[in-house]
């Protein structure tokens, strides 16, 4: 299963660099899927980072629907990704998780 979140992760993403907001988006979506099911994470601030990464893909030009239909697309992906790491303390999750972080932290405007 972690394999196959691997592959979600990496294959569903956009291919455009101007569109990483959009994987951003739906990585703190899919953060704020499972902050919603653990007793520990705060899902506000996942859900605010998600929706910032998302305002910040559509004022980029991308329209709202493809933004959403991409994000969509990839939640579920980084839901198994978060859990993995998480959950079952999954080494190659855990360096591809922190990997996209950083790569978040690292957009224009990116909330610190």
């Amino acid at each position: 299963m972690i394999r196959a979140a691997a592959l979600l992760l990496l294959g569903a993403g956009p291919a455009a660099a101007q569109e990483a907001e959009v994987t951003c988006a739906a990585l703190w979506s899919g953060y704020a899927e499972f902050a919603r099911v653990s007793a520990y994470l705060d899902i506000g601030e996942s859900r605010d980072q998600a929706s910032e990464f998302r305002a910040q893909a559509i004022r980029q030009g991308l329209s709202p629907a493809i933004v959403d239909h991409q994000i969509a697309a990839q939640r579920d992906g980084m839901f198994l990704l978060v859990r993995a790491t998480i959950e079952d303390g999954d080494k190659m999750s855990r360096d591809l998780l922190e990997r996209q972080m950083q790569l978040c932290e690292g957009l224009p405007g990116s909330a610190d």
